[in-house]
């Protein structure tokens, strides 16, 4: 009988991947097409590195392209999955085109198919992604307006609880600096 060596390993240099993610806290389904065929699909931890290993262990010397819809994870997984040479596009679930059949069989398991497949022939388009810098610096103004929304929504409750209980203040002075004289006095009121 002649022996076989089974560790040789096929290299699949130069061949394209895609890989469809449908990507939650604590797991990813995973769908990887090529050639059109659904070649592997399996779920793992959310990870770009654990999916990188996976993806060189059995598709050695390929090239890898990937989507998942936006979401939760916002761009914290694309940068990732694209530092470890992935091409990653984040898609708008609206512009994932789906059949009837998949609408009303929503589970997580097939949602990472269709991503799969409408990447491999080319139906996916990415949304536009920020620099990092661009999304602190939004980040940042969005938290300034917030911040100051706030203090304004306070202020007036303050000053609606103050006309409640016929209590003036001084054209000169604001509610806020008005109540850090007097709040100490009502406390102990109480």
């Amino acid at each position: 009988m002649p022996a076989t060596n089974l560790s040789e390993t096929i290299d699949f240099n130069g061949q394209n991947f895609f890989i469809g993610l449908d990507v939650h806290k604590k797991s990813w389904f995973v769908t990887v097409r090529s050639l059109n065929h659904q070649v592997a699909h399996f779920t793992q931890s959310p990870s770009a590195k654990t999916l990188y290993k996976t993806l060189q262990t059995k598709f050695a010397g390929g090239k890898f392209y990937s989507a998942y819809e936006a979401g939760f994870c916002k761009t914290g997984y694309h940068e990732q999955l694209c530092k470890m040479g992935i091409i990653n596009v984040i898609v708008h679930a609206a512009d994932i085109p789906q059949t009837d059949k998949q609408k009303k069989s929503k589970t997580d398991l097939h949602n990472s198919r269709p991503i799969a497949e409408h990447l491999e022939k080319g139906n996916l388009h990415g949304i536009h992604v920020l620099f990092r810098e661009q999304q602190e610096l939004r980040s940042f103004s969005r938290l300034r307006e917030s911040a100051v929304r706030d203090a304004i929504r306070t202020n007036n409750r303050l000053k609606s609880f103050m006309l409640y209980y016929n209590i003036e203040i001084l054209k000169t002075v604001s509610a806020t600096s008005f109540l850090k004289e007097h709040w100490n006095g009502w406390a102990t009121l109480s």
